[in-house]
């Protein structure tokens, strides 16, 4: 007698969820629900994507400054070298003591105030270098607020 009820609360229900229909109420809000997590995932989608160029503009800008202020001190480095390597050349052609002594002074003098304009150079390079992605950052941020939800 069991396994006939159950095959008949089988049959009925089957029937009822054949004939049954979704009340327009609920079908339009769940139609509703569904149209608003679209808009919902296309507006993160496209603000992920906003991100990410802005991240990639701001890591391009870093990048950019980075390797400036790099080829610069490769680029002083390499202009001390060859000053010292043409005072000691001098160093090695002087005939005295005293020309010897002259060179050398000549040469600390000079390297003095060639690392001083170095250095104000580097810094001021730094400041700009700094500023800009400081710049692009602030813009990025701001176009970033300006298309949030």
């Amino acid at each position: 007698m069991n396994e006939h009820v159950t095959k008949e609360v089988l049959n009925q229900a089957e029937k009822f969820f054949k004939t049954a229909c979704v009340p327009e109420p609920v079908q339009a809000a769940m139609q509703d629900s569904v149209g608003k997590s679209r808009e919902f995932y296309s507006k993160a989608a496209a603000a992920t994507q906003d991100g990410a160029k802005v991240l990639t503009e701001l890591a391009d800008t870093a990048w950019s400054s980075t390797k400036m202020l790099n080829d610069k001190i490769i680029q002083n480095a390499t202009a001390n070298a060859e000053a010292t390597f043409d005072a000691a050349q001098a160093i090695v052609r002087a005939t005295s003591f005293s020309e010897v002594a002259k060179i050398q002074t000549e040469f600390v003098q000079q390297f003095t105030a060639k690392a001083a304009t170095q250095s104000k150079e580097f810094f001021d390079l730094s400041t700009r270098a700094t500023q800009h992605v400081i710049e692009t950052a602030q813009a990025a941020a701001s176009k970033s607020l300006k298309g949030s939800f």
